[in-house]
């Protein structure tokens, strides 16, 4: 046993989490555990990965810049991010394929099948889960809100998103239109899913610095992960000479058994239970409940928080979605404009993902920069400009080598812009109000997602040059900068909020204390009290650490 300067005995396990200066004696500072550490100190453990299976999420840990402890539902957060995006990347291999297969039936790309053009399926599909995600998250943030099941709703969703991709194996000339199907049931189960994930987000720390680091390494990891995917499919395909539909099963497999292990491992053993928020209201149910607790939050967000209005009227025309509206238009403008086969597709895919893993590094640093805000504009600005550039240059299928130039400044602009995103919205929101304001975030990023799908569609549908359609997302871009333009000082509105932190941790505090689904009783009063005890070098005893020191560096 070590003893630690509070006076508190430390057992081996956990003096990695103590300042590694302990000798230096450094001044005393208070800091108080957040939400995800409180949790992970609390847990019971009843659950618990076998000592065999523990190695799988040590390339998914990220070391919190401060403490430089792991946290176990940042691992869990990073690992849900790298299962999603093999995923989410798979739909380009399977919507090229879907598109190929289609106009075979229909006899060509400018005829109808099922009653659509060919051309404007992908968008099509991207519109139909794009308005019902919009629709129905209220009552999905509802459930989260007022029930205990926000780890349940964030497993199940998990389950329905792995097993959508796996039955998409089926792919064949007899059963696109089923995959078709199944690919929109992915998108709408894909956006749930995130908004249960970005309901834990908030709980991993407060500090805006800790924040910006979290979501750039997560999406770092993510990218890497897709790269690594990309490139082994690319190896493949022009090493043995796969079929569009051989390319596309093959994404399937290797996307579906990367996201069963990832997502199996995480939300059985990393992501922690949380206690209801709040009762549903007598005479109201979960379903309106969801709505009238939407505009109720509207009401307050609008009224007295300027700069958080603003970002989120600037959601509005931001790809919040992630790429699920994007990547439908850009595999139909590469399929039918630039006629690019899914294996060259596959190679832009790489470019652009490769890409990815500086931009999200270099958000991490514009952050500190010139703060997370300014971060956002810029790295949308860059992501509108190259889009743009793209549009008017590409001019047909002779110039398309120039689109792996703009993959790649696409791909900077997109790792920048996520994670610069995300940690704004933390640092905007009032702690304690963190997921009702996610769900009100994901609502309008929702809401009006579906509208570069819309007027490409109809764009196309007229016969428009598909390259007018592809502008269109610049324009939705630059609005979007636009608006955040009218948010003000970034600092005063962080300062505005970040008196509700303490208060919030206390009544989280409380909650968790008569939730014996959260908190073992045996140990609920002395997690609590380590959460608020005084810790040397700024972290606290009870700041979970894993047992091998593994580096966070993984590229």
């Amino acid at each position: 046993m070590t003893t630690s300067t509070n006076g508190t005995d430390t057992p081996p396990q956990d003096r990695g989490v103590l300042s590694a200066s302990q000798s230096s004696s450094p001044p005393t500072v208070h800091r108080t555990l957040s939400i995800s550490e409180q949790a992970s100190a609390a847990s019971s453990r009843r659950i618990a990965p076998p000592f065999f299976l523990k190695w799988i999420e040590y390339p998914f840990r990220i070391k919190n810049p401060n403490t430089q402890a792991y946290l176990e539902e940042a691992t869990g957060q990073a690992m849900d991010y790298c299962g999603r995006g093999p995923i989410n990347q798979a739909g380009s291999f399977v919507g090229s394929a879907i598109l190929k297969l289609a106009a075979m039936e229909a006899g060509g790309m400018n005829n109808t099948v099922h009653g659509m053009k060919v051309s404007s399926l992908l968008t099509i599909g991207n519109l139909i889960a794009g308005i019902t995600a919009g629709v129905t998250m209220p009552l999905v943030g509802a459930l989260v809100d007022h029930t205990d099941h926000r780890k349940a709703m964030g497993a199940l969703s998990a389950f329905v998103i792995i097993s959508a991709s796996g039955c998409q194996l089926i792919l064949s000339a007899d059963t696109w239109f089923v995959v078709y199907v199944l690919g929109i049931i992915l998108v709408y189960f894909f956006i749930m899913h995130q908004v249960c994930v970005m309901a834990y987000l908030p709980d991993l720390t407060h500090d805006t610095t800790e924040m910006g680091h979290y979501t750039a390494m997560f999406m770092a990891r993510q990218y890497f992960v897709q790269a690594l995917y990309t490139t082994v499919i690319v190896a493949v395909t022009f090493s043995v000479k796969l079929t569009d539909i051989q390319t596309a099963k093959l994404g399937i497999g290797m996307s579906f058994a990367l996201g069963l292990i990832l997502f199996s491992y995480s939300w059985l053993f990393l992501f922690r239970k949380r206690p209801k928020l709040r009762e549903v209201p007598a005479g109201q149910n979960l379903v309106t409940t969801g709505f009238r607790q939407l505009w109720t939050t509207a009401k307050v967000v609008f009224s007295q928080y300027h700069a958080l209005k603003w970002f989120m009227i600037a959601l509005l025309f931001s790809p919040e979605a992630g790429a699920g509206t994007i990547l439908a238009i850009a595999v139909t403008f590469l399929t039918l404009f630039v006629k690019m086969t899914v294996s060259e597709i596959t190679l832009v895919s790489l470019a652009l993902l490769f890409a990815n893993i500086p931009g999200a590094l270099l958000s991490r640093y514009m952050c500190k920069l010139i703060n997370p805000l300014n971060s956002f504009r810029a790295a949308e600005i860059l992501f509108a400009v190259s889009n743009a550039l793209l549009a008017l240059t590409v001019t047909g299928p002779e110039k398309k080598n120039l689109v792996f130039i703009y993959a790649i400044l696409i791909g900077v602009a997109f790792g920048w812009m996520f994670p610069s995103q995300r940690t704004t919205v933390v640092a905007l929101v009032p702690k304690g109000q963190e997921t009702e304001i996610m769900g009100l975030v994901s609502f309008f990023g929702q809401i009006l997602g579906w509208l570069p799908s819309f007027f490409f569609t109809i764009m196309n549908e007229k016969g428009v040059n598909m390259r007018w359609g592809v502008c269109m997302v610049s324009f939705f871009l630059l609005a979007s900068c636009l608006c955040t333009l009218m948010c003000g000082s970034f600092e005063a509105a962080t300062e505005k909020v970040a008196h509700t932190s303490d208060l919030y941790l206390e009544q989280f505090a409380r909650r968790s204390v008569k939730q014996d689904s959260f908190l073992d009783d045996g140990r609920s009063s002395s997690v609590l009290k380590d959460s608020t005890a005084s810790a040397n070098g700024s972290v606290q005893n009870g700041v979970p650490k894993d047992e091998q020191d593994v580096e966070e560096d993984v590229a």
